[in-house]
């Protein structure tokens, strides 16, 4: 007699399939952990996101018409930083203003403050302060990359090898850009220009450039009529062919500072908000070089 339900040529034909189907529907995928990573600056995001890549979500709360040194968190960024597996910050000596969160004892476990990582290449901005402009020397990059992925290795053991897999991706990529900028900027043994404030001085001694003064002492505190007319001397004594300042940069403070004096202007995305997620900290160290090039050439 014939099985009215199942015909003898269907349980021939798709019962294997279908044991097959329901064996993979049983059988669970590789785990992709739910990683929250919240960084300060975009520059640590791009750096995170190369090791996490699809196995997590890395944001960052300080945007670029924001002040990471006077930055103020929302209820938003609260939420979010509470809410993360991991967050990642530069230091106190660069988002004054977040250092209170940041260094409470029951967050100590899920930190990682960047500027106390060992191996750094670190320089002073002045005297008695710590330039925290860190991700400008790829080698810092590199490290920052390495600690990340060891945290991650701790949250998600399962995923390890894979973070393990990008962190050798991004060294790969990291010296190949070594390599393009190096050839880059090497066409020219004289450069004369200036910087807006000594913020790039991380990426200056990696490939061997120099600017000659800065325009500001420090980019948070309005220069007083002295700074002024100092600096307007340096002007007129130097002749610098070229500016460097930050996307940020005030233009009428530029103009003051210049008095007139006539000279090709470059900005620099320090902290790259224009660039696309596609473009990652490569993308970031690449246009940083591609802007240097611009003024010196």
């Amino acid at each position: 007699m014939s099985n009215a339900l199942f015909p003898s040529k269907f349980l021939k034909t798709s019962l294997p399939s279908l044991l097959l189907l329901a064996l993979l529907i049983v059988e669970p995928a590789k785990a992709k952990a739910e990683i929250s990573i919240v960084t300060t600056i975009r520059p640590l995001q791009l750096i995170a996101e190369a090791i996490v890549q699809e196995y997590g979500m890395v944001t960052s709360i300080v945007s670029g018409q924001q002040s990471p040194h006077q930055f103020t968190m929302s209820p938003s960024d609260r939420r979010a930083l509470g809410e993360a597996s991991m967050l990642i910050w530069v230091g106190s000596d660069f988002e004054i203003y977040l250092a209170d969160f940041f260094e409470q004892e029951n967050r100590a476990d899920i930190t990682l403050e960047t500027l106390q990582l060992s191996g750094l290449t670190l320089y002073d901005a002045a005297a008695d302060q710590l330039d925290a402009h860190l991700w400008l020397d790829t080698s810092n990059a590199l490290k920052i990359a390495e600690a990340i992925t060891e945290r991650l290795r701790q949250l998600d053991e399962v995923n390890a090898s894979h973070y393990r897999q990008n962190l050798a991706r991004f060294r790969r990529s990291v010296e190949s850009a070594n390599r393009e900028i190096s050839e880059l900027l090497q066409r020219s043994p004289e450069y004369n220009y200036i910087v807006f404030h000594n913020a790039y001085q991380y990426f200056e001694k990696q490939f061997g450039l120099q600017h000659q003064f800065a325009l500001l002492k420090d980019p948070e505190t309005e220069p007083g009529i002295r700074e002024i007319l100092n600096t307007r001397k340096q002007i007129k004594a130097k002749r610098p062919d070229c500016l460097l300042h930050e996307t940020s940069s005030s233009i009428e403070l530029i103009d003051t500072m210049l008095d007139g004096y006539e000279l090709k202007t470059v900005s620099v995305d320090l902290l790259g908000e224009k660039l696309s997620a596609a473009d990652g900290y490569i993308g970031l160290i690449s246009t940083v070089a591609a802007r240097f090039s611009s003024c010196l050439y």
